[in-house]
């Protein structure tokens, strides 16, 4: 379960409908009512917010996004790219942290787990809204 304070809309999370769990955009909250209303494919549904879930930031959901892995030898960590957007994901013994860079501004947050959690820092960074690629 998301808290309710967290959610914005266009948020990627994921519902569960009777057990099936599905990947979606909120396109409405309704914080009176605790529910959300999220796009998955051509249907948009309420959901309560205990059937909200965030989606780990996982290699292939940022693939989804349009990132791609990026080649720099110099870099410590993983990266991925997208467009002049970067998160690296560095591990330095104990310290696990991600770096995210847009033109001059560095982040480093050390709990990013989440898409929706993602989506809000690349909003605040490029001030555009991070969602799937045209024709996903």
């Amino acid at each position: 379960m998301i808290k309710l304070n967290s959610l914005k809309e266009e948020d990627i999370v994921m519902v569960d409908f009777e057990g099936q769990f599905k990947i979606g955009d909120i396109t409405e909250i309704s914080t009176g009512d605790k529910k959300a209303r999220v796009a998955h494919g051509e249907q948009e549904f309420w959901y309560d917010f205990h059937d909200l879930h965030p989606v780990p930031v996982t290699p292939e959901q940022l693939n989804e996004l349009g990132f791609v892995k990026g080649n720099d030898p110099s870099t410590d960590g993983i990266l991925y790219e997208r467009g002049p957007f970067s998160i690296q994901f560095v591990q330095k013994g104990e310290d696990k942290h991600t770096l995210l860079h847009y033109r001059d501004e560095t982040r480093h947050i050390h709990d990013l787990q989440f898409l929706h959690q993602l989506q809000h820092h690349y909003k605040g960074m490029t001030n555009f809204l991070l969602s799937w690629p045209e024709g996903s």
